[in-house]
């Protein structure tokens, strides 16, 4: 398995932790890395942007939208099943990340529990449709 796949693995596990032992709202921040790990991986082995180019065209830019606007359209055509999904899928992700790390709002756990099994989706997704042969 591909590092980073295995990064985003280990990071949907990890907001999973988090959450058991009533961490909801730090659980964002794995749960949506998961997700961006993930898109960095599909470019790498499906999309012909390996980690070195991803650096190369991200440096000092917004990395986070730069590799999402790649890689999402790809993922979306790539598999037809869920092509709306990613794209729903991972904005909610986002969302949830910068109002758990930069707003005073109080984030209840059902919004969390859910933004976890969104993580999980995703990684499922993209390890269900986007196998190293």
């Amino acid at each position: 398995m591909s590092v980073y796949l295995q990064k985003a693995h280990n990071n949907v596990i990890t907001a999973g932790l988090l959450v058991e032992n009533g961490l909801t709202i730090p659980s964002a921040h794995p749960a949506y890395y998961s997700a961006f790990l993930a898109l960095k991986y599909v470019l790498s082995h499906f999309n012909s942007v390996d980690y070195a180019q991803q650096d190369e065209i991200t440096r000092g830019k917004d990395s986070h939208n730069i590799l999402s606007n790649k890689a999402l359209p790809f993922m979306a055509k790539a598999d037809p099943m869920t092509k709306n999904d990613y794209f729903v899928w991972y904005n909610k992700l986002k969302k949830m990340r910068r109002q758990a790390d930069y707003k005073p709002d109080v984030i209840e756990d059902v919004h969390l529990i859910e933004n976890l099994n969104i993580a999980k989706s995703f990684i499922e997704s993209v390890s269900q449709h986007f196998k190293i042969a």
